[in-house]
């Protein structure tokens, strides 16, 4: 084993941040070690108590070590992660690893800076096979996930129905509704970026709608107008329209073993996304249905009811397939983003 060049390995460790995370804040930090560099979570503190945040993280530990992967085979070097905990260490992810390899150039790798969430509605033209078949030649690289298409049939019309309902929960329960809007960075404004955190821009909500919008991060007045149906609405507009009027709507499976499932579901997330993005395809991960079926219900969080449907129909989408849903997207045609989302610079994940 040897350490890139010093050049090469922050171009790497920079494309690992690149790599997607919830609401665009990265809890981690990459350590140097004897062999290599520790990639430590930040966030286990909190996975007891809200095992959505477990999820989320593990998928994003895997798209960041993916994206280091295809950057490191670009450059000349292999990434080899070991993804086993040390004992005692439940925050280290995977200790990382490289051995000099002959440069391979892979699209992927060259769409990482460019690959962004994009929330606007999607044109409703279907997209050749040849391209869907490559973004699921992309996740089906990794072992044991796979894309599972969902155009038509009872599958997609169920997945449309979790998604509304997850998404009008996050403006019902109150610990949800803490959750979306304080990921908002609403003192931006609506046209700038932000390096951490949500821009209002990028959420794409028409102008009409903003100041609205903006007041409801108040939970008193959310609450006030939940008595008039205000968070069907929501979720109908924030999951289900788009979801509806994209021409293709889809979910990445993985069966790995338990401590890899969500790792492994990210790297092949990412890839996917990366496939999208050289493609010059927009794309929209959906996590609500997934991450509140995981979630403890009640405390003002997922409540009881919904958490158990969303199971069902969690389990409708995979019958037959023997693999778990891990996230939902969307994916079309579209103008680009009114605001893209910027990432810290890497010394802010950095340590020693």
């Amino acid at each position: 084993m040897a350490l890139p060049p010093e050049a090469a390995l922050r171009r790497i460790l920079e494309a690992g941040i690149r790599a997607p995370s919830a609401e665009n804040r990265h809890y981690l930090q990459l350590r140097p070690s004897a062999d290599g560099v520790e990639l430590i979570s930040t966030d286990v503190a909190t996975w007891a108590d809200r095992p959505h945040r477990r999820l989320l993280a593990l998928l994003s530990y895997g798209a960041v070590v993916e994206n280091m992967a295809l950057r490191s085979a670009d450059l000349g070097w292999a990434l080899e992660p070991a993804w086993v905990p040390a004992p005692g260490r439940p925050e280290l992810i995977a200790a990382l690893a490289w051995h000099a390899a002959p440069p391979r150039a892979d699209p992927l790798a060259a769409a990482i800076d460019a690959r962004h969430t994009n929330r606007r509605f999607y044109r409703r033209e279907a997209l050749p096979t040849s391209a869907l078949d490559r973004l699921a030649a992309a996740a089906a690289a990794l072992p044991g996930c796979r894309v599972l298409w969902l155009d038509d049939g009872p599958r997609r019309r169920e997945a449309l129905h979790v998604l509304r309902i997850a998404e009008s929960e996050r403006f019902r329960r109150r610990a949800l509704h803490e959750e979306l809007f304080g990921a908002v960075r609403f003192e931006v404004g609506w046209q700038c970026s932000t390096p951490e955190g949500l821009p209002p821009g990028a959420l794409e909500v028409e102008p009409p709608m903003r100041p609205g919008f903006a007041a409801l991060r108040h939970w008193p007045l959310m609450r006030a107008a939940g008595a008039l149906g205000a968070p069907l609405l929501l979720g109908l507009r924030a999951a289900w329209l788009p979801c509806r009027l994209a021409p293709h709507l889809g979910v990445v499976l993985s069966d790995g073993p338990p401590d890899r499932l969500e790792l492994d579901a990210g790297r092949a997330l990412e890839r996917t996304w990366l496939a999208a993005t050289a493609l010059e395809l927009a794309f929209q991960p959906m996590a609500a249905p997934i991450a509140l079926e995981r979630q403890l219900p009640g405390g003002g969080w997922v409540s009881p009811a919904v958490r158990e449907r969303l199971g069902a129909g969690l389990e409708l989408i995979a019958a037959g397939t023997g693999a778990r849903p891990c996230m939902f997207f969307r994916l079309g045609r579209a103008a680009p983003p009114s605001v893209a989302t910027q990432r810290q610079p890497l010394e802010g994940y950095e340590e020693g």
